[in-house]
């Protein structure tokens, strides 16, 4: 199992956004159809409770064992009570969790066109 994440921290005006990348690579298909089913749970559970979550989730075409989440939070304290979120209706097994690896940096440019 492999992870990458990349977190990318965005002054903005007023406030600041941060983007977390995380590529998750699994043992097999089915323990990346798992996380997948049980990621979408969280979500639904998220909308029911009108918890405020902005993330997207893909799974590679070719390599079907490969999940990828791009989070983007308002700003450090919104990150937190994501995790907070998270932490209390995460429901994934120990034994689909992946390798750390944390890339982090500022942004620099971005734009919203």
């Amino acid at each position: 199992m492999f992870l990458i994440a990349v977190e990318y921290y965005s002054l903005g005006f007023l406030s600041m956004s941060i983007m977390r990348i995380t590529v998750r690579t699994f043992q097999n298909e089915q323990h990346a159809e798992m996380f997948i089913a049980i990621s979408q749970k969280i979500m639904e559970d998220t909308l029911k409770d009108k918890f405020k979550i902005d993330f997207k989730m893909i799974q590679n075409k070719s390599t079907k064992n490969q999940v990828t989440a791009i989070w983007k939070y308002d700003n450090e304290q919104h990150l937190k009570e994501v995790r907070k979120y998270l932490s209390k209706h995460n429901s994934i097994p120990n034994s689909l969790s992946p390798k750390e690896v944390v890339f982090s940096g500022d942004v620099i440019l971005e734009s919203k066109l």
